[in-house]
């Protein structure tokens, strides 16, 4: 069973979504609050104490970078990546509805899109969408990120050490909030998010963010389509059609 998941674009592209507004310029963190948030400064952090701060990464490392898994073009239709997209992660998703079609019994072209879309973090290569496991409640949350690192791989090779550094950023900062911060609903994303943005300000995660402004270089590159886009919604079906084929919009 397929579970829903809160979305995030972190270093390296435009927005968070799932329903909770939140965009961020690249090269930051996950920046931005949910509808109903509480209120920030200007550095974008909310006001008062973190309710789940980084963790100390002294002793932390990057780990090797994920390759980018071989490009499918067949693997799905616009159609299915845009049922993909408002079953299990858009704003108006529910269980129910990522079950329905995607879950278990699903269909073979829904299967093949799904194993194609979706990859576990602990895969060696990566695809469009990283699943970062289950929320607080042990089931339904947790988080997923599109693969911008992967995806400028694909599209732009000579910029492979811009990849692995977007890559190193997006790690770090999964590192610094995760553990501390288990996703599963509105308000627990909300406090993650501000973990996120948090940690590009602290010292080992920060180098990590400056190199990944590189992909800044890509607006006009070969890579475009991995960093051009006003929402996730837009992010993900411009890098899920990248590696998956389908047309690069909603309902293509």
């Amino acid at each position: 069973m397929k579970s829903v998941r809160f979305a995030t674009v972190l270093a390296s592209a435009a927005c968070v979504a799932l329903g909770f507004a939140a965009c961020s310029s690249k090269s930051e963190g996950a920046a931005g609050k949910p509808d109903g948030a509480a209120s920030g400064d200007a550095s974008g952090l909310p006001d008062g104490p973190l309710a789940c701060p980084p963790a100390n990464l002294d002793e932390w490392q990057a780990g090797a970078y994920h390759q980018a898994q071989p490009v499918q073009p067949s693997a799905c239709t616009g159609l299915l990546i845009n049922d993909y997209y408002n079953a299990c992660l858009g704003s108006d998703a529910s269980q129910e509805s990522c079950d329905e079609d995607w879950g278990a019994g699903e269909d073979a072209a829904h299967a093949t899109c799904q194993s194609c879309i979706l990859t576990p973090s602990s895969a060696s290569l990566w695809g469009p969408l990283i699943d970062y496991g289950t929320g607080a409640d042990g089931g339904a949350g947790g988080t997923v990120s599109v693969n911008v690192a992967g995806c400028v791989q694909i599209l732009d090779p000579s910029q492979l050490p811009c990849a692995m550094s977007v890559e190193e950023a997006d790690e770090c900062q999964h590192a610094a909030c995760d553990p501390g911060c288990p996703v599963s609903d509105a308000a627990s994303f909300a406090d993650w998010q501000a973990c996120i943005q948090a940690s590009g300000a602290q010292d080992e995660c920060g180098p990590y963010l400056q190199s990944a402004s590189c992909v800044n270089g890509e607006d006009a590159g070969p890579a475009a389509a991995c960093v051009t886009g006003q929402t996730f919604e837009d992010v993900f079906f411009s890098i899920a059609s990248v590696f998956c084929g389908g047309g690069t919009g909603p309902g293509d």
